[in-house]
């Protein structure tokens, strides 16, 4: 009679107990913070979430303490312990180095220049932490809970302050020799660079120069909706300008799916017609036929999933 080997049978329980383990995703950004616990198994955001400022920190410890500090109150406030949790997740902006988890000469967040995030918050809450690009964070969640869900070949854009970009390749970031791959924003484009007119300072650019009038992007988005056509016009050139940077990634990378996030997704019903049709008309002709363009579905859940799952993460390309 086989009984097994008791060890096996302990490590496999192990395992599976470790498996069932709640994860905590840190969406970390240059004024706010959220923190919420993620189920490891569902990728759901289980409970309640917490929202905090950041930007009145002064040095990147003070931060730390604050993440730290919310950290604990999350879990008090969801019932959990430490020992529920089996990893925290960073979406952080960039550019970083996700394999050390360092903040490298991020733009967004000056105190957090060159500064190791993963060692110092996990010498501070005392738990494994790993970090990645926001872009790729929102990117993984929506390939794990959201639009792309399955998907094995997947474009994730995000617009707002900046133009973010993920290629999520078999439910794994792929990160290129040093961490920066499809960090497209600085891309050399017409008179300027692709975030001179992907962004929320791109949209006000474009108007600019159509119309001959300075507007702020929320007046932009307002007019529009409310059937000004000079600022629907806006919307328009904006979609063909967002395709016109996407062509050259997707006819490279031929994806199953691209989803667009991020503050401008707002205006989805606004430019994606111009988007959707340009793209078509610009890459090949199976492609265009396969390709599924979507707005995402998790909204500013993603990078809080995405940035939870890093803890599960057992591919890096």
């Amino acid at each position: 009679m086989k009984i097994g080997n008791p060890k096996l049978k302990e490590l496999k329980k192990d395992i599976n107990y470790m498996k069932n383990k709640n994860l905590i995703g840190i969406d970390l950004g240059g004024t706010k913070v959220r923190v919420g616990i993620v189920s490891g198994e569902k990728y759901s955001v289980i409970g309640d979430t917490i929202r905090f400022d950041s930007f009145d920190c002064k040095t990147g410890d003070e931060l730390i303490k604050r993440i730290a500090d919310n950290i604990n109150l999350l879990l008090k406030n969801n019932n959990h312990s430490k020992a529920d949790i089996k990893g925290v997740g960073i979406g952080s902006p960039g550019p970083l180095d996700p394999f050390s988890g360092t903040i490298l000469e991020t733009l967004n967040m000056k105190i957090m220049r060159n500064y190791p995030l993963k060692k110092k918050l996990e010498e501070e809450i005392g738990l494994d932490v790993f970090v990645d690009n926001d872009a790729n964070a929102f990117g993984l969640g929506e390939q794990k809970a959201g639009k792309a869900k399955g998907k094995k070949h997947v474009i994730v854009a995000t617009l707002g302050t900046g133009y973010g970009l993920a290629y999520i390749l078999n439910g794994a970031i792929v990160h290129g020799a040093t961490g920066t791959a499809t960090e497209i924003g600085r891309n050399v484009y017409r008179d300027g660079i692709y975030e001179d007119y992907i962004s929320g300072r791109g949209l006000a650019s474009i108007h600019n120069k159509l119309h001959n009038e300075l507007l702020e992007p929320i007046d932009i988005s307002k007019g529009a909706f409310a059937g000004d056509t000079k600022c629907k016009k806006t919307f328009v050139e904006f979609g063909k300008h967002l395709a016109f940077t996407l062509v050259p990634i997707i006819n490279m990378l031929d994806p199953e799916i691209l989803v667009i996030g991020g503050s401008i997704s707002a205006n989805w019903e606004l430019f994606s017609p111009s988007l959707d049709k340009t793209i078509r008309e610009n890459i090949f002709e199976l492609p265009s036929k396969n390709i599924v363009i979507e707005k995402s579905e998790l909204g500013e859940f993603a990078t809080l999933i995405g940035a939870a799952s890093l803890v599960e993460m057992e591919t890096i390309y």
